[in-house]
């Protein structure tokens, strides 16, 4: 069960500090998995906060948790990546009910859009699963060329070159709107968090979401 002190809340410029120790978080958890990470650019990830792209877990003042989601292909792909929960904080549902607010965050904003995630990780695929994602094969994942040169910082992306960028150490799970059994799933996951989800992300846009007029991508 979560603690009751642990807030989970849209990130924004206040939580910037927090960067260096989320980056080496991730860091460390893809070591101790023996697995591969696109390594991420503090720049990008404080650019992720101050556009309302990410979510991060604190307990008091203490780092509990993040992920956060971007936009792909003209915004027709929304990626929800970089899911970590430091291991003091592991094994009470955290994980989870960052995922719903992501998810919740991605169909919110982009509601046409296809959702995608990349990862080796059995509780992130669990998790996945659990929203209604399906696994996929590489091809029906985004082509944009900036997705994918996110991949060149991780310790397996020869595998990535030498397949043709068919396969990888990684899993593509992917969530399609217009798919009527994933939608039922997804829903049904949400339904627990939803009243707590809806309010984080009123929070942080009280005025609706702002407009994109272009992508500043640059990994995952």
């Amino acid at each position: 069960m979560i603690k009751d002190n642990i807030k989970l809340m849209i990130a924004d410029e206040s939580h910037i500090h927090y960067i260096d120790e989320i980056l080496e978080t991730i860091t460390a958890a893809a070591k101790v998995r023996g697995t591969g990470i696109a390594k991420r650019n503090p720049k990008y990830v404080e650019n992720l906060m101050r556009k309302g792209k990410a979510v991060i877990a604190l307990d008091g003042d203490k780092f509990a948790g993040f992920s956060y989601i971007e936009t792909w292909g003209g915004k027709h792909y929304v990626t929800t990546s970089g899911m970590i929960v430091p291991e003091s904080y592991r094994g009470h549902g955290l994980a989870r009910r960052i995922k719903h607010v992501t998810f919740s965050l991605a169909r919110a904003r982009w509601p046409q859009a296809k959702i995608f995630s990349l990862t080796s990780g059995a509780a992130v695929m669990k998790l996945n699963t659990d929203c209604g994602y399906t696994p996929v094969t590489f091809a029906q994942l985004t082509d944009d060329e900036t997705f994918w040169r996110g991949c060149e910082g991780c310790i397996n992306h020869d595998v990535l070159v030498r397949t043709e960028r068919r396969y990888c150490i990684c899993t593509g799970m992917l969530y399609d709107p217009e798919n009527k059994r994933s939608k039922m799933i997804a829903d049904e996951e949400m339904s627990t968090d939803r009243d707590l989800v809806q309010q984080i992300i009123k929070d942080r846009f009280p005025n609706g979401f702002p407009q994109e007029d272009h992508e500043e991508n640059e990994c995952h």
